[in-house]
């Protein structure tokens, strides 16, 4: 048999039915901290505020495991060695952590000599692969009464002293958060609880249930009578619907008044689930408090069934006609799938785990019975857990037996075995819901929140966080008024309160609901506003706030080579009224990345690269800074915009824009027409030397045009003589002379730029018919060394087309 354990949600309560005119009136006494609903009791199989017995003669053989607290546990036989297994679970299949039933036995004392030896039994207190359990006695035996009881088995003296546990009662977390610091508070912490239970209604009978069921009904007004009993018994008959498609978990709590009189002597309890699936479906909990009893009802037999009935199709619903006198089961056998059918002392193998999660979902709380409450049903087992805080209990084997936890804030006398299958029908309180809105309210649960990862990239707002909170359901009794959410932030995070966003359930935009602030601390506050409290739909919504803003990251941190990313841890923090939950710590991961290369290129105006291009490299948001170049023939027509900013996950580029000069790259200084005899004739002569050639580059746009000029500084003039030769001098250019003047500019070429390649003009003066001569006519020189000067002039001209 495997432990149950389903997840449950805080449940909100309503009154569906009542009986009797007096009003509901809610229970002042505290209730149980929340994860005990049974309180200090809450994780055992017995549970005594007195003395537990053990009838160790009638128990020697058998099995007895499970967890088990009291003042005192005693004997009341003389059998010796236990020949069965007390706390013994060897050979089993583990059904819970060790930690977790450690140690398996509380108590302050324990006394007699059989109780004794069984703690100290070599084959006690093992676990499922024999390791060892321990048990807890705030005053052990003395020596003497230790000599007594292991006089004739000195080898266990041993095992008792081993399996002392021997932390101190402080160290029980149960006790601890119970308020419970000693033994004798165990009573009072048991009559607490079961009155807890009890005085949530205060009418004559009554059904209170959360929100996941759809009616509920006791049939307090009329005797229902199950046939199918012995004789036909008179039955407590409790009929819950559940929701349709409601998947949260069914709560009731339901009061039973002995004073009416099919019901003093019931002993038939029937309970009818319908919409219900077992096998899809969190079993319901029942809490049944009895109240006003002349005596226990259940001491002579018991008659226990419980049946789950699906979902009728459509609108369609199951009848509740048990205050006319309508026996449920009866009336809709055919749609009945059994729960429990406690005829006998067994149960069968087809509804064991049914039957076991009923068990783990039911208290009976016997609030008002002060005399001892016999289990001697030779009929039946009783279901559920026995809650009696004012009564002692007799667990009799022989005759009547309980499936489920016992608590007495007396007694327990039993000779019960409780088998390793039978330890997991105790209460189940993993998944026991708060009583929600019946009680005061629902509890407010934790914020959770959630931080972001990325990549840094400056400024940029990203989402850091989110968080989410549910507002408990709404509660008339207990008005929230104030819910509030505060987060501290850390320096390095800026948030403006017009980008924190919150959204509802559906993903609406919610954010009017809420105020939003943030001081000088850097702490965003949200509340809700007066409006939003006093709506009732604003309740039982889950809300999400999400936190937009950027990241402030110091240039050390960016540039170390050893920082490749920042955590920045950030909790929040959730009041409604005077309850204050905290989130969970959330990290906020930003990642330095080695962002995308700069690329700085260095263009002339037709877009050609006139320099090698730069590659600039470095962390994203890191500060980078491009260069000018100095290039020969260009000057730099503007710096870009870009010259300096940050390195991104986006490749960028910086432009560089160069306009190009009109130059000689290269001018003759000497120029030489050689040595002639005098003529009688005219006679022209070709260049014969230069020291260099005449060369042009234009590094403009393409399609830009130019000329070149010449003017003769100094006519050709005899060195000796003196005498000038004015009109010797010619440029020929496709067999046209041009005559070189001193008064004006003579146009040698005109050209327009098709390449930025240097432009060479005289490269083939002194092979070809063009370039410059010089004419001398007969007659007209003497002899001489002539000399003269030409100035060579470039023009940036408009083309005439």
């Amino acid at each position: 048999m495997k432990k149950y354990s389903l997840s449950l949600i805080v449940l909100f309560f309503c009154l569906v039915h009542t009986i009797g005119s007096a009003g509901t009136v809610f229970a002042e006494t505290p209730s149980p901290p929340t994860g005990y609903p049974l309180g200090v009791s809450t994780k055992t199989n017995l549970t005594a505020g007195g003395t537990l017995y053990f009838n160790t003669d009638q128990l020697q053989e058998k099995q007895l495991v499970g967890q088990f607290l009291a003042k005192n546990i005693t004997s009341n036989g003389s059998s010796g060695l236990s020949k069965g297994g007390f706390q013994n679970y060897q050979g089993s299949l583990r059904q819970w952590d060790l930690e977790q039933i450690d140690p398996a036995v509380v108590s302050e004392t324990i006394t007699g000599s059989d109780v004794i030896r069984w703690y100290a039994n070599e084959t006690s207190f093992k676990y499922v692969e024999g390791e060892d359990l321990h048990y807890y006695i705030s005053n052990p035996p003395t020596e003497n009464e230790l000599n007594n009881a292991l006089q004739y088995y000195p080898g266990m003296r041993d095992n008792f002293s081993k399996r002392i546990y021997n932390e101190s009662l402080d160290s029980f977390p149960t006790f601890v958060d119970n308020g419970v610091s000693n033994f004798s508070q165990v009573t009072s912490n048991i009559q607490t609880v079961s009155d807890y239970y009890a005085e949530l209604i205060d009418t004559d009978q009554a059904v209170l249930c959360n929100s996941a069921v759809q009616s509920a009904e006791v049939n307090t007004e009329k005797k229902v009578v199950n046939y199918n009993d012995w004789g036909g018994q008179s039955s407590i008959q409790i009929n819950i619907a559940l929701k349709k498609g409601v998947t949260s978990q069914a709560v009731a709590i339901v009061d039973i008044d002995g004073r009416i009189e099919h019901f003093k002597d019931a002993q038939d309890i029937s309970i009818n689930y319908t919409n219900y699936d077992p096998d899809t479906m969190l079993p319901p909990y029942v809490i049944i408090n009895y109240k006003h009893f002349p005596s226990f009802n259940f001491s002579g037999s018991t008659f226990f069934h419980a049946a789950a009935y699906p979902s009728l199709p459509g609108n369609k619903e199951y009848e509740f006609e048990g205050n006319k006198g309508v026996f449920f089961e009866g009336k809709y056998a055919d749609q009945a799938v059994p729960l429990i059918r406690s005829d006998s002392h067994t149960i069968a193998d087809e509804l064991k785990d049914k039957t076991y999660k009923v068990a783990t979902h039911l208290i009976h709380n016997f609030n008002d019975e002060e005399k001892e409450i016999q289990f001697r049903s030779n009929a039946s087992l009783f279901i559920g857990t026995v809650l009696a805080p004012r009564a002692s209990v007799t667990l009799d084997d022989t005759q009547g037996r309980v499936l489920g936890s016992v608590i007495s804030g007396h007694d327990i006398h039993t000779n019960m075995p409780i088998s390793i299958e039978e330890s997991t029908a105790m209460f189940d309180y993993d998944d026991f819901p708060g009583l929600g809105d019946i009680v005061g309210g629902q509890e407010l649960e934790a914020p959770v929140k959630v931080g972001e990862q990325f990549n840094y990239n400056g400024n940029e707002k990203k989402r850091l966080y989110s968080i989410s909170q549910k507002v408990p359901e709404y509660s008339s009794r207990t008005p929230i008024h104030t819910f509030r959410m505060t987060d501290k932030l850390a320096d390095s995070l800026e948030i403006a309160t017009e980008d924190v966003m919150i959204k509802d359930e559906s993903g609406a935009d919610v954010v009017d609901c809420f105020t939003i602030d943030k001081n000088t601390e850097n702490e965003l506050l949200l509340e809700a506003t007066p409006e939003s409290l006093a709506d009732e739909s604003f309740y039982g919504k889950t809300y999400t706030v999400e936190l937009i803003g950027s990241v402030k990251v110091k240039p050390e941190e960016l540039t170390d080579p050893q920082i490749d990313q920042l955590m920045i841890a950030n909790t929040a923090i959730t009041t409604a009224n005077e309850q204050v939950k905290a989130s969970n710590e959330a990290n906020l991961i930003v990642d330095f990345v080695q962002g995308k290369s700069v690329i700085v290129k260095y263009l002339n105006e037709d877009g050609q690269e006139i320099a090698s291009t730069e590659i600039l490299d470095g962390k994203v948001s890191i500060p980078y800074q491009a260069k000018a170049k100095e290039i020969s023939g260009y000057t730099l027509l503007q710096t870009p915009e870009n010259e300096n900013g940050f390195f991104s996950d986006e490749e960028q580029t910086v432009t560089y824009k160069y306009h190009g000069q009109l130059n000689f790259s290269a001018v003759p200084t000497q120029i030489s027409f050689g040595t002639h005899s005098l003529s009688a004739k005219d006679e022209e002569y070709k260049i014969k030397t230069k020291d260099k050639d005449l060369v042009i580059k234009d590094t403009r746009m393409l399609g830009s045009n130019w000329q070149l000029r010449a003017t003769l500084s100094k006519p050709l003039t005899g060195n000796k003589t003196k005498h000038v030769l004015p009109e010797a001098l010619s440029y020929i250019k496709d067999g046209k002379p041009v005559t070189l003047a001193t008064d004006s500019s003579t146009i040698i070429q005109s050209a327009t730029t098709t390449s930025h390649d240097e432009y060479n003009l005289s490269h083939q003066w002194g092979t070809s018919d063009d370039g410059l001569k010089v004419t001398v006519k007969s007659g007209e020189a003497r002899a001489d060394q002539y000399s003269g000067e030409i100035r060579w002039e470039l023009y940036d001209v408009v083309s005439n087309d």
